[in-house]
């Protein structure tokens, strides 16, 4: 008994992220289920809690053997009211129809009160369905009517259509009434609230030998469900079955804007011998409608059925879906569930679109005399605005047994970044500056939300990330003495594309900022992967002078040198040295000045004498030019310091002990390591950029968009040359 079935949803019209989904739980081959289910989410259907429905069924502490039929509703109150079906009987001979309420938002639920109980077994109730008047300003607010079929042995297909009503919450009910006196072969009633107070009860007609033909009609009660007027015919309809799958083929659903009230049926049928979810609409609250047109874009005999349809309160944005056959043509059990929207009112229809990505297959379902049993109805909760995702609502087999799915859909004609954020964030999110709208970051993983949506991950996962941040630049400063402890950057370039960069040798110019001991006259090499020489500067003015003052980035002092080059993925390496054999503190940088090539920074390394006091290796580095907004974008990176290791590879003097620091832009400490196993060792580990001596220091950290210092320092003021090296991981 683990098949669920029938699912329906509603959304508070108070709080647009509030919704209740209800469903059959356990359905049995003979009719009915073990108990019904709901499930409540309050932010927009990203969550949900799930439960039986108290007090129902012998299942959870109630009188009844079984329960079908769920339909759920929702008053300006935020009360939740669950309308069922329920066995008296073990053998579903015998039916009442009840309601159940809770006062605190689903949280907890009272034991549901009958609203119609037949007084012997002549008749049988079926096909129940709720409507709530939500409009406040009406003479019958917040009265709750209930439909249902009452069944006998007069008719094999339908029979008349009872409602009732209550008037305080679904504590007591009037007594039953028909709606259409004159026939009794009906199904499948829809009631709907109009602004007016007016209820409208659509309902398949089967039809009789006084009144032939299938049709479907509307009956309109003036007062709110206490009367009504004559049946008005909507439009003459081919009933359409599947083949092996239950479906509800004699069941229009219905919904009305809150505006004009305006009045939208979606139903399937025959048209033209296939299949279609045909359409028709009522401007004058039921009375006319207009001729009946196909939504569904199904190929010819490929079969649709199970239509749902909700509507914006504007009456704009219309959303239908429902079952579809045509991504397994051939398969009499493989459907998926499409969408067909409207932003006119339902005057012009996008092309359909296939909201699963895993076909469902009814054989899964329980096998009914009628069919495998998905149900004869689902669900769909309207999108209420551009930031409102319409929220379907199906049974769906991909987990191997029938389970109720819903999914988040931004309404929109073209995917834009409002009608993706709709899909996938709460209205409570998106309201939040720091949450929501392209600069937030809902999962806070350093990616906003216009990255997410460039990128086509989640933005409610953090581990759904692409980190689209670049390292534009390395800044290392540091003492450039002569021989072996000159300052030595290097870099590499991972990617496809060509990188164009400048590199920089700075030293007058720290003067004038404090820093003392400046190197008087830097000279910059640029060597490739083989150690040859590619380009070589003294003075920046020398060569290149309208070159690199086009990019913005011409040193500030005519002594300092600078390089332009565009170069292929691969390993560099930039040397600093004094001119004449000159000693001092320098900078030695590059900058990314193609930031959108398909080819990045992904190493940049300085290797030079780390002092004591002013003279320690101080890297900075900046995080820019990713997808998000102003270039948002966050990076993942492993700064090293690195002193012993260098013995091996045949450097003297290394520094013995480093320790290493890493400052954001404010220049607070992010974080501290000394030796690198002590903190974050597996992590570490993980990326393969682990160092080769347990005395060297290494930070993993994800970075957003900013400049970042690391400074490199011996233990104890310890002196050596040192290495600082940032690593993009991801």
């Amino acid at each position: 008994m683990r098949a669920q079935a029938e699912p329906h949803i509603a959304r508070s019209l108070a709080d647009a992220d509030s919704l209740v989904a209800t469903f059959q739980e356990g359905r049995f081959t003979t009719g009915g289920a073990v108990d019904c289910g709901y499930s409540i989410s309050h932010d927009g259907g990203l969550t949900w809690t799930r439960a039986l429905i108290p007090n129902l069924t012998t299942a959870s502490g109630g009188p009844y053997p079984r329960a079908t039929d769920p339909v759920a509703g929702i008053d300006l109150n935020g009360n939740v009211y669950l309308n069922t079906l329920v066995a008296t009987d073990p053998n579903f001979n015998n039916g009442a129809v009840v309601v159940s309420r809770s006062t605190d938002g689903g949280v907890t639920f009272g034991s549901p009160t009958v609203v119609y109980q037949p007084p012997n077994n002549n008749v049988v109730p079926d096909k129940n369905w709720m409507a709530i008047n939500t409009f406040s300003g009406t003479a019958s607010a917040d009265r709750i009517v209930v439909t249902f079929t009452l069944f006998s042995n007069v008719n094999a297909d339908g029979g008349p259509i009872y409602r009732a009503y209550s008037t305080n919450g679904g504590a007591t009910w009037s007594s039953i009434a028909n709606v259409n006196g004159s026939d009794a072969n009906l199904q499948g009633s829809q009631p709907v609230f109009l602004p007016t107070g007016n209820l409208v009860i659509v309902y398949w007609n089967f039809g009789s030998i006084s009144s032939p033909g299938e049709r479907l009609e509307a009956v309109i009660s003036p007062d709110g469900g206490v009367t009504f007027g004559p049946p008005k015919r909507i439009a003459f309809a081919t009933e359409y079955n599947e083949p092996v799958i239950r479906t509800g083929s004699f069941l229009p659903s219905v919904a009305s804007d809150r505006t004009s009230g305006n009045l939208f049926v979606a139903y399937q049928a025959l048209s033209s011998g296939n299949p279609r979810i045909l359409f028709t609409k009522s401007t004058d609250g039921g009375n006319t409608w207009s001729a009946p047109i196909a939504i569904s874009d199904n190929p010819a005999g490929s079969g649709v059925f199970n239509a749902a349809i909700n509507v914006s309160p504007d009456g704009q944005t219309v959303t239908a879906v429902f079952y579809d056959h045509r991504n397994n043509p051939g398969s009499t059990t493989l459907v998926d569930l499409y969408l067909a929207q409207s932003f006119d009112g339902g005057a012009t229809w996008q092309p359909n679109i296939r909201l699963t990505s895993v076909s469902t297959d009814a054989s899964l379902a329980p096998l009914t005399s009628q069919g495998y049993m998905l149900g004869d109805y689902q669900g769909v909760a309207e999108s209420t605005g551009v930031n409102v995702p319409a929220v379907p609502v199906w049974i769906d087999t991909r987990t191997g047994n029938p389970d109720p799915f819903v999914t988040r859909v931004g309404i929109a004609p073209q995917v834009d970044f409002t009608s993706w954020e709709a899909a996938r964030l709460s209205l409570q999110q998106i309201d939040d500056p720091a949450l929501g709208g392209q600069s937030g970051d809902a999962d806070g993983d350093g990616e906003d939300n216009l990255s997410e949506f460039t990128s086509g991950t989640d933005p409610n996962d953090p581990n759904s990330v692409v980190r689209t941040g670049k390292q534009l630049n390395i800044s290392t400063r540091l003492l450039v003495q002569t021989a072996d402890n000159v300052g030595i950057g290097g870099f590499v370039i991972n990617g496809t594309d060509p990188k164009e960069i400048i590199l920089r040798a700075i030293g007058p110019s720290l003067t004038a900022l404090g820093v003392p001991g400046a190197l008087q006259d830097p000279t910059l090499e640029l060597h490739d992967s083989t150690g040859a020489m590619i380009a070589f500067d003294d003075n920046w003015k020398d060569t290149q002078q309208s070159v690199i003052q086009a990019t913005g980035l011409a040193p500030a002092d005519d002594r300092e040198s600078a390089i332009v080059q565009t170069l292929a993925p691969a390993a560099y390496t930039a040397i600093v040295r004094g001119s004449g054999g000159t000693s001092g503190v320098a900078l030695v940088e590059a900058y990314d000045l193609d930031a959108n090539a398909n080819s990045k920074l992904a190493n940049i390394s300085t290797r030079g004498f780390v002092g004591a006091g002013d003279n320690v290796m101080i890297g900075g580095f900046i995080v820019r030019g990713g997808l998000g907004v102003n270039g948002a974008g966050s990076e993942e990176v492993v700064v090293r310091g690195i002193g012993p290791s260098l013995t091996q590879a045949g450097v003297p003097n290394a520094l013995q002990d480093p320790t290493l620091d890493l400052h954001d832009g404010n220049g607070a400490i992010i974080a501290s390591n000394d030796n690198w196993k002590d903190t974050q060792q597996l992590e570490i580990e993980a990326t393969g950029l682990a160092p080769n001596d347990d005395r060297e220091s290494a930070i993993l950290a994800t970075l957003v968009q900013g400049n970042y210092t690391a400074i490199l320092r011996g233990k104890n003021n310890t002196t050596g040359v040192g290495l600082v090296e940032v690593y993009k991981v991801q």
